[in-house]
This record gives C-alpha cells, structure tokens and sequence, in this order.
C-alpha cells in the first residue's frame, strides 16, 4: 500500500509529491511535481501496488487510475477526518464551535 500527497517546497509555488510506505510509516520516493503524469509514471514501475491511499486532489486521482488501474483508491483519514471536520464548521454557528472540542481541534 502506497500513501500519496503533496507537499511545499515554497507555500503558493512549488509543490511536489510524497509516495509513502503506508504499512511502515516511511517515505519511498518523492517526485518533483504533482502531475498525475509523475505519478502514473511512478506507479506503472512497480505493478505489484494493489493500494494508493490518497487525498482527493484530482491529479492524484487520475495519475493513480493510469498508472495503477489495478490498485484500489482509498481516501486516507486525515483527509476523511479534515472533511468532515469542514463540514461541521459549515453547519454550526461560531458560538457553538467554541465550545465543541472535536470542532476546535482539541
């Protein structure tokens, strides 16, 4: 299993991509880009991959599905957890969140 996500080399600019060992936790490559076209290349090396763990950026999405058709595409829980996050400060009034732990961050 194979984690994806981007990551800053200048905040705004420069971004390129992390593959991480999802199993132990340890980072296996880091592309220059975040291309689905890097990704794809990366992922089409090593067709034993039968998992990307990603977030929901469409270019990861669609460098995963050409270059690992046979994997399965799972959204990663930090991801899941920051979404859902979102979508209880978009239903509560500020009042609220203040005294939600969850909704803080605490």
């Amino acid at each position: 299993m194979v984690g994806v996500d981007e990551f800053a080399t200048r905040k705004g600019r420069n971004y390129g991509t992390i593959l991480v060992d999802v199993e132990s936790r340890r980072p296996v490559d880091l592309l220059p880009d975040r291309k689905a076209s890097s990704l794809a290349a990366w992922l089409a090396k090593r067709p034993g991959i039968e998992v990307v763990c990603r977030d929901r950026a469409p270019f990861f999405a669609e460098g995963a599905t050409a270059g690992a058709p046979q994997a399965t595409q799972v959204a990663d829980r930090w991801h899941l957890w920051h979404v859902r996050r979102e979508a209880l400060i978009d239903r509560v009034e500020v009042g609220d969140l203040r005294r939600c732990p969850v909704a803080a961050g605490r």
